[in-house]
């Protein structure tokens, strides 16, 4: 499945997770959880084997093949994303699953949907290539039918690993496409409601089908005395509010003015001012202004790159001069994409005669996420929020 990482809910939520590769650009992690699995497919595979040992190495092998098509079915929506041209933080392998987190706001309905199916589509693609061998496995045995296709998986052999792999991908397939969130189907869901309703109503739409699937995998559960069901509803439940809270701080960053928020950090760096000026009170993102006018930005990376001859040089020097600004009236919400589309950890304010109002850094964006996303919110600590941050306008 893929998220949005718009402020990083996602990311504190998946936490602390172990890089084991990168393909294509794109970051694979392990989150530790995922361990706790092993010892569940060596007691499952292990304990109904006449040999425990050939049996528990048979079930790794299988954990393999399936983890293996999960990371495809994951990769497969970072590199559709990356053909749209939007950034792929990693991929991080769970328990239950994978998550690719996608840097990017709202996208035009048909490309969300067409990221959402292509993991999906790669697994029945996997299945549909295997299905010709398995087949072919099968008729060998004279036996065709699915009691034979499950007395063929619950062996421990080569062909076995083969059935369970085309198995394990028309379920994820399957699985990934009920239509609602987090799952592929709710994203998919989502970016057909899109093109008649408002974004944010086939959210929530999307949202409470989440909540309705996991309460079934909940009750399902326990129904069947199986603890893996209501773990899986649990995260279809975390993940289904954490979509909400994301759209619900969407709307609060809509609604504030970025020049609430800029600060003027002394008005910023003269270009012809030597380079070592941008060092006093720290290395940091600042704006390049002349005459009160905007003319470039110089980058905390570029700097630091050359702070052992910043004495030498000038601000204009290695300014970068192709800079994205907003205005004070552009959301904090706006600016934010504006700065994730360039890459860049801030964005000058101006007015419409390109005259410095400000600058807007990933810090203070910082500082009002986490105000915003309280609970509990009112005017008075707006009024506050504001203060403590600074108005602009000096």
């Amino acid at each position: 499945m893929s998220a949005s990482d718009r402020f990083d809910d996602w990311g504190s939520t998946v936490g602390r997770a172990f890089h084991i590769a990168t393909v294509r650009g794109v970051a694979v992690r392990l989150h530790p959880t995922l361990l706790l699995v092993i010892p569940w497919v060596l007691w499952h595979w292990g304990g109904r084997s006449v040999d425990p040992l050939r049996g528990a190495l048979f079930g790794v092998f299988v954990l393999v093949a399936v983890f293996v098509s999960v990371v495809g079915h994951e990769l497969a929506h970072a590199l559709v994303a990356h053909r749209f041209g939007l950034a792929v933080r990693d991929v991080t392998l769970l328990p239950i699953g994978g998550l690719t987190r996608i840097e990017q706001g709202p996208l035009p309905p048909r490309r969300e949907a067409i990221i959402a199916l292509a993991g999906p589509a790669l697994n029945l693609l996997v299945a549909i290539a295997l299905f010709p061998i398995v087949s072919g496995m099968l008729v060998l045995r004279d036996a065709t039918s699915l009691p034979a296709l499950a007395q063929l998986v619950s062996e421990t052999s080569v062909a076995s690993l083969l059935a369970l792999t085309m198995v394990s991908n028309v379920l994820l397939a399957v699985f990934n496409l009920i239509p609602a969130f987090p799952m592929d189907g709710g994203r998919v869901l989502r970016a057909w409601l899109s093109t008649v309703s408002e974004r944010s109503r086939a959210t929530r739409i999307s949202v409470t089908a989440g909540y309705v699937v996991s309460l079934g995998a909940l009750g399902l559960g326990v129904w069947l005395r199986d603890p893996t069901l209501p773990i899986a509803g649990l995260f279809l439940a975390t993940a289904a509010f954490l979509e909400q809270r994301t759209l619900e701080l969407e709307r609060a960053m809509q609604r504030l003015p970025v020049g609430q928020f800029a600060v003027w950090d002394g008005g910023g760096v003269d270009p012809e001012e030597p380079l070592a000026h941008a060092l006093r009170g720290g290395p940091r993102d600042l704006a390049v202004v002349r005459d009160g006018i905007v003319v470039g930005m110089l980058w905390r990376e570029t700097v630091l790159r050359h702070a052992n001859i910043a004495h030498l040089l000038r601000a204009a020097d290695v300014m970068d001069r192709a800079f994205a600004a907003v205005s004070p009236q552009t959301s904090v919400y706006e600016a934010h994409r504006r700065m994730l589309a360039s890459g860049h950890p801030a964005v000058p304010v101006v007015d419409p005669g390109n005259r410095y109002r400000g600058i807007f850094t990933s810090d203070r964006l910082t500082h009002v996420y986490r105000y915003v996303q309280s609970p509990r919110r009112t005017t008075a600590r707006w009024i506050l929020l504001a203060r403590a941050l600074g108005l602009l306008g000096r």
